[in-house]
């Protein structure tokens, strides 16, 4: 697949302005066929989308420039499975009393002695004295 940003344009705007049944490029993939319609730019021999998303995602700033992308899986993984084990880690009872907290998350990197039998960071103990 292409990456070049100029020439995935160039390529873009020349499939773009071949007439209808004439033979032409795919500006992703560089593949040969004929287009069909007014409309046909990209190939269809890549697998559902992938050349056109290549080209946009490249083309597009917002996209080429995003390097914080996260699948709704790996979101939803962080927020049912790892958000949860650092509140039990950090010692508080749940994820909402934690990010009630942020701004004690400095305090974290201090020791604080959670209580032996519940776990819990001691202000969130509801263990009596024994």
């Amino acid at each position: 697949m292409l990456k070049n940003k100029k020439k995935l344009t160039q390529r873009y705007n020349t499939a773009k302005n071949t007439k209808v049944g004439e033979e032409i490029i795919c500006p992703s993939c560089g593949t040969k066929f004929i287009k069909n319609s007014y409309q046909t730019v990209f190939c269809k021999t890549k697998g559902g989308s992938k050349c056109k998303d290549n080209y946009w995602n490249n083309v597009t700033p917002s996209k080429r420039n995003n390097t914080t992308r996260i699948s709704p899986a790996n979101a939803a993984y962080y927020n049912n499975v790892i958000l949860p084990e650092k509140a039990r880690e950090f010692g508080f009872p749940d994820v909402e009393t934690m990010q009630n907290h942020v701004e004690e998350f400095d305090a974290f990197s201090v020791e604080v002695e959670n209580c032996f039998c519940c776990g819990l960071r001691p202000e969130y103990c509801r263990c009596e004295d024994v």
